[in-house]
């Protein structure tokens, strides 16, 4: 996320439309949690025979946001987290027996309390000498952590706790436990002139507006036997989960019908802050820069990529550049380094003095949350990216590794929000923006290729096989691609010999050659290793026979064969595809027994040309060769839940294929 941008536009919005109000009420009712309490005499919970059976029972989940006036009369965020479970597993009593209490700039433990409830109705209150503070903890930042004592099989482990912080003008609520939850409610309070709207989405119970409250707002979500679920493979992780939106939309007490914090919004901010940032020597600058570049002459696909590969070989971005420097296009040359907010003037400024129309947009990490588009709250609008028209492709300015035409694939396949610059009157400049899609890639620019041509060594009992593999894209990135040429030769080194030990243990790579790493290749052309080898894993003899394990040839594969209930959509990461040639000659006096195992054909059921996803393997003869070829492809991002088991078919095809093993036996 632009972090500087947002601290400076959020600084703009809440001094505007929140705090000009404050003056208008003088007295406050009291924050809830001053009178939210937990039972003074606990008890065990009842439970059915078959809650009993579960590892866990989550008893109570009950979250109290709430924007109340504190001591000094200024607007702050308290939030109340009271929760209850019931412990029937070891798993479930590690997982529960210490809280974390997340803290960060401004974040103030009002209020802590904890104990658990032992079968036999034993209360365990939390231990002072238990709790303290970390400044940073696994580097996610400072926590107030408390374990809690006396838990065991058959009990209840049950906390409350209150905490103040600066507030926030949007925020979500996760269920992240695979728990039942029993009672699920989230309460959001505010003073009657803050007006908050809310979405629900993945299952998260539906918002409700409590009209009986005079003297605050109320709105509130709340489920009874809600069933959670964690992280599944090949899902859109945080994004699958149960999810709670919430954001302020209006300030009765100052404009009523005004909506604030909309994408509009946004966009009008953040083109009036870059555009009145702009000097007569930032676009001297921009200008000479864009005329060294030669480029006049070129179409704009090619100037594009000469631009994103001169800027992004040239200045770095940092965090903690000062926003003068950042945003003086003089100094960011000079100094060969910007910051994120300043990267989006510094590229929006060489496009316009290179004359290439182009559209800035904002979306979001679909495996953190998918970009909605019907519901504009600012926590979408994450990441940046450019959209040019005149080509119909994009860029991402602030990524190193990518180039042209390829984006982070986590922010592709949704909605954006595409915003551009307009001039009002004679030279008064704002933005206006509109969500569109910002489409998936074809599966065929991310490809996989292996080729292995194999050698029999009867003698040594070794397979020996020149070994080549070439990716593409997304598959390519994962390759390292982009970095390979940065790497020392020991670095190269290690790194060829691991990519080979991957699929060959034993394997002591030879005659490494590497291709397809230099600037004008990435993400344009394959990313190419190969290198000859042996291997003794994949030959085998047994009797008068031996065994040629060619299903181990293509390495290592995911595998869906535990049978569990799916929960959340298929979601992969991007649009992709693999092929596969091995070939082997067949040794004088010998012949292959069984070439029909490696006759593999699983797809999605629909008709022969509109497959969407497919593991296809099959061979051919050419006097004493034989090639195998395996054919493997997703060309659909996102499956239903009720395409699982179609899913999982093709996904454990591949690591099916891992089990062919051919005969070769005499004559």
């Amino acid at each position: 996320m632009l972090r500087k941008l947002s601290v400076c536009l959020l600084a703009i919005f809440v001094s505007v439309n929140l705090y000009a109000q404050s003056s208008l009420f003088d007295t406050h009712p009291d924050p809830e949690y001053k009178s939210y309490h937990w039972d003074e005499a606990p008890h065990l919970h009842d439970l059915t025979a078959d809650e009993e059976k579960r590892n866990e029972v989550v008893i109570k989940d009950k979250r109290i946001l709430e924007y109340a006036y504190n001591e000094h009369d200024s607007l702050v965020m308290y939030i109340t987290h009271h929760y209850i479970v019931r412990v029937n597993s070891d798993k479930s009593i590690e997982e529960n027996n210490t809280v974390y209490i997340p803290l960060g700039d401004g974040v103030k433990v009002v209020d802590v309390q904890a104990r658990a409830i032992s079968k036999e109705g034993k209360i365990t209150n939390l231990d002072p000498k238990n709790v303290k503070n970390v400044d940073n903890y696994e580097n996610l930042g400072p926590f107030r952590i408390f374990a809690i004592d006396g838990i065991e099989l058959g009990s209840e482990v049950e906390y409350l706790y209150t905490v103040k912080r600066p507030y926030r003008i949007s925020g979500e609520e996760y269920v992240r436990r695979t728990a039942l939850h029993k009672d699920l409610c989230v309460d959001i309070y505010s003073p009657t002139y803050l007006v908050f709207l809310a979405k629900s989405y993945n299952g998260f119970p539906d918002v409700k507006v409590d009209s009986s409250k005079t003297t605050k707002r109320h709105i509130y979500a709340e489920g009874h036997d809600v069933e959670g679920f964690d992280h599944e493979e090949f899902s859109a992780e945080d994004g699958a989960l149960m999810r709670l939106e919430y954001l302020i939309a209006y300030n009765k007490g100052r404009d009523a019908d005004t909506r604030l914090y909309s994408y509009s919004d946004f966009c009008q901010r953040l083109f009036d802050l870059l555009n009145k940032s702009i000097t007569k020597q930032d676009t001297k600058t921009a200008e000479k820069v864009v005329d060294t570049m030669k480029i006049k002459n070129l179409g704009d696909e090619d100037k594009i990529r000469y631009i994103e590969s001169r800027l992004k070989n040239s200045i770095a971005i940092k965090e903690d550049v000062p926003d003068d420097k950042a945003m003086s296009l003089p100094d960011v040359f000079k100094d060969h380094v910007t910051s994120e907010y300043g990267a989006l003037k510094l590229y929006n400024m060489i496009f316009d003095a290179a004359g290439i129309k182009y559209e800035l947009v904002s979306t979001s990490d679909r495996f953190d949350k998918a970009f909605d588009g019907d519901f504009d709250t600012w926590t979408y609008l994450q990441k940046f990216v450019y959209y040019f028209p005149s080509t119909g492709d994009y860029i991402a300015p602030t990524e190193a590794a990518y180039r042209y035409g390829f984006i982070p694939f986590n922010w592709t396949c949704q909605k954006g929000f595409f915003m551009h610059s307009i001039t009002i009157g004679k030279d008064v400049q704002t933005g206006v923006g509109k969500v569109k899609d910002i489409p998936c890639n074809d599966y065929k620019k991310s490809m996989n290729v292996l080729n292995a041509d194999c050698k029999f060594d009867f003698d040594m009992g070794v397979v020996n096989m020149h070994y080549k593999i070439s990716t593409t894209g997304y598959e390519a990135l994962g390759m390292a691609q982009p970095y390979y040429g940065y790497l020392s030769d020991q670095d190269r080194k290690d790194f060829s010999t691991k990519v080979f030990q991957g699929y060959f243990q034993d394997s002591k790579p030879t005659n490494i050659k590497v291709s397809g790493y230099d600037e004008k290749d990435i993400l344009r052309n394959p990313f190419v290793v190969e290198a000859d080898l042996s291997t003794n894993t994949v030959l085998e003899k047994t009797g008068n026979k031996y065994l040629f394990k060619i299903g181990q040839i293509i390495g290592p594969q995911s595998q869906l064969y535990r049978d569990t209930v799916r929960h959340t959509p298929i979601e992969n990461q991007f649009n992709h595809g693999y092929h596969r040639e091995i070939s082997f000659q067949v040794p004088e006096g010998y012949k292959v027994t069984n070439l029909d195992a490696a006759n593999m054909d699983v797809y999605d059921g629909k008709a022969t040309d509109a497959h969407t996803l497919e593991f296809h393997s099959y061979y051919k003869i050419d006097g004493d060769k034989v090639t195998v070829y395996c054919d493997e492809y997703y060309s659909q991002l996102r499956y239903p839940i009720n395409m699982y088991d179609v899913f999982r078919n093709v996904i454990n095809a591949s690591a099916d294929f891992n089990k062919i093993v051919l005969v070769l036996e005499k004559k």
